[in-house]
């Protein structure tokens, strides 16, 4: 490869001059240009696309299609400008791209690992199991997807780490915000309660909670109470969720165990927590008497 490319430069270094090199220049000048106008194109054109469309998914998934447009189409202009300016020097790329295609049979199985990301992230992003915007868990890592290409996917966790995920290399993905989210909640309360009145209670503030206008609107469901779940040492649990629109699921479970605690408090209604109690012997009892 490198001798074919040593010939073909000294073959033609006789034949350059300013001109080519000035309209060389003019070239890369307007591939730059060009690049630019047709991303900021295809950037308006999406963005018009997405605005006329109303559900929040189909959305998302538009944007991911977005970012992977504009790859594509920068990798095909930089392709294109960049053998008319290799030709303007008399550069023939027809011996240098049957190199490359011998050189690409020979490394073939070292290029396996990069079919097997360039298939699998297709795969994922036609089938729409990720978008930007997403909270997933990918593997190990938990986060929000900032960016979906073909080869990878990457996720900002909570704290701000990024992590740079092989698409080849994934396993599981469990979307957290697809469609929709469902937080659950464990609510405990003292063996004494009266359950069906703690029922009610919870029922009484998933309707509240969709009264309140600044939260009602991503509550897409009544309140499920299913009821007493668990038995423990202290307490006994009452499982229910609200189902939300996605992303406003932590907002939302914020926000009724806040309601909960200050209702139970006003009702009577112990929430227990863990205690120790310290009994004195009877000896000690009676020397302090």
């Amino acid at each position: 490869m490198n001798d074919i490319l040593k010939q073909i430069v000294i073959k033609h270094t006789d034949k350059i001059d300013f001109f080519l090199i000035g309209k060389s220049i003019m070239e890369l000048i307007l591939f730059l240009i060009t690049i630019r106008l047709i991303n900021k194109a295809v950037q308006l054109f999406f963005d018009k696309l997405i605005s006329r469309i109303s559900h929040p998914e189909t959305r998302k998934q538009y944007a991911t299609i977005r970012q992977l447009g504009v790859y594509l189409i920068d990798a095909i202009l930089i392709l294109f400008f960049a053998t008319n300016i290799l030709g303007n020097f008399g550069i023939d790329m027809k011996p240098i791209l049957a190199t490359a295609g011998v050189l690409g049979v020979a490394v073939g199985f070292g290029g396996k690992k990069f079919v097997e990301d360039l298939f699998t992230g297709l795969s994922i992003i036609l089938s729409g199991q990720v978008r930007v915007g997403d909270f997933v868990t990918i593997n190990n890592s938990t986060g929000t997807v900032e960016k979906v290409t073909l080869t990878m996917i990457i996720i900002r966790t909570f704290n701000g780490d990024v992590h740079f995920l092989r698409n080849g290399q994934i396993d599981t993905i469990i979307n957290q915000t697809k469609d929709y989210s469902m937080p659950l909640f464990h609510i405990s309360v003292a063996y004494k309660t009266n359950i069906t009145h703690a029922i009610h209670v919870l029922k009484e503030l998933g309707q509240e909670l969709k009264n309140i206008p600044e939260y009602g609107k991503y509550v897409l469901s009544e309140i499920e109470v299913f009821g007493l779940n668990e038995f423990y040492d202290s307490s006994v649990e009452i499982l229910c969720r609200i189902k939300t629109t996605p992303h406003e699921q932590w907002m939302i479970k914020r926000k009724f165990n806040q309601m909960v605690k200050e209702r139970f408090e006003k009702e009577g209604i112990e929430i227990p927590f863990p205690q120790i109690v310290l009994n004195k012997p009877q000896e000690a009892e009676e020397q302090e008497v």
